[in-house]
């Protein structure tokens, strides 16, 4: 290197450092500047994010998961015969018509609390499955007497013409065989459960015909939930309905699995339900409200609070460009707000909140 380039590292060396001296000099100058701090500088940064306190009265809400159900599917009866004909599964089938068909015979619903248990003539003896058969002819337009139990000459010729409705041979006897029975005016086809031709299975699994919402419960809210409460039952597509809880079961059944029983449950029926068939059997949020009245209290948002050392709440009041941390003692929480019971020097330390205070929310 020739002494010209020497002298000229030597210089930018020179000039090197002595930038690097003037700029440390200066950070050190900032950083020591009397009531300076980094702190300091970062809060003047930014205004906090504040809200308002406000009076208002809070309504506590649980909500649950639900699930539109048409209710637990039932076996039917597996037929004497072989099945002819079977359903299919959404079918709904009403009173008087036919579900399956066994040995080519229709096997058809009819409506009781219990199954019919013996042939039905006029030497049978009077009965509760009589009268539940005069009773099922009524609803059907054939019989027009007496529902008494007693299987006269009217009873009858009243099977005898629901025999010849149906194609049947026309005896006037009754065969439990040739039904199905179910407490409910019209029944809908769950699954299909066996093939044609086959014989002595059930052919099919039913359900009610109509759409309810059920919930799983904890114990606790099963001892507190009762029917009648309100409730509004929130579908896939945001739609809610306003009703109320129809039963509460206990639940404690055993589940047919090894030491494991049913959980309690919520259920929720539905008096119009064309606001529920669209959605089928889908899940569904169900939220129970607080019916208490509730009086009216400062509320803060939720992420107002801080909590403190001793296990408590505080919340920090911004106002003349100054922030003041007050103790607070809370109350309900709901829709992301809670409510102020007490504050300030009535509980801890500092100002006592007002309606239309500022709180600094976190970030």
């Amino acid at each position: 290197m020739s002494r010209t380039g020497a002298r000229r590292g030597r210089a930018v060396w020179a000039w090197g450092c002595a930038a690097v001296l003037i700029i440390a000099a200066a950070g050190a100058a900032w950083y020591l500047r009397p009531g300076a701090s980094w702190t300091a500088q970062v809060a003047d940064a930014a205004e906090p994010v504040t809200a308002a306190v406000e009076l208002a009265t809070l309504t506590s809400q649980v909500r649950l998961n639900g699930q539109l159900t048409y209710g637990d599917a039932v076996p039917l009866p597996a037929p004497a015969g072989a099945v002819t004909v079977l359903p299919v599964a959404g079918q709904v089938v009403e009173l008087g018509q036919r579900v399956y068909e066994a040995d080519g015979a229709p096997i058809v619903l009819l409506r009781g609390e219990r199954p019919f248990w013996r042939d039905l003539s006029v030497d049978s003896a009077d009965g509760e499955d009589i009268r539940q058969l005069q009773q099922n002819l009524v609803d059907l337009g054939f019989y027009r007497g007496d529902i008494d139990g007693s299987f006269d000459r009217l009873t009858r010729q009243a099977v005898r013409d629901w025999q010849k409705s149906l194609g049947l041979e026309q005896t006037g006897a009754f065969t439990p065989s040739s039904v199905v029975v179910a407490d409910a005016a019209s029944i809908r086809i769950s699954q299909v459960t066996a093939r044609l031709g086959e014989a002595g299975t059930s052919p099919a699994t039913y359900t009610e015909t109509t759409l309810r919402a059920t919930a799983k419960l904890t114990e606790a809210q099963a001892r507190e939930l009762t029917a009648g409460t309100p409730v509004a039952v929130v579908l896939p597509d945001g739609t809610e309905i306003d009703t109320e809880v129809s039963s509460v079961d206990p639940g404690g059944r055993s589940s047919g699995e090894e030491d494991a029983a049913t959980a309690p449950s919520a259920i929720v029926e539905f008096a119009d339900q064309s606001r529920v068939a669209p959605a089928g059997t889908a899940s569904v949020r169900i939220v129970i409200r607080d019916t208490e009245e509730q009086p009216a209290t400062l509320v803060v948002p939720v992420t107002a609070l801080v909590a403190t050392a001793d296990g408590g709440y505080a919340v920090e009041v911004y106002a003349d460009g100054e922030i003041a941390r007050t103790s607070v003692q809370i109350g309900l929480v709901a829709d992301a707000r809670v409510q102020v019971l007490a504050s300030g020097a009535d509980i801890g330390a500092g100002p006592v909140l007002a309606e239309g205070d500022l709180v600094v929310l976190a970030r």
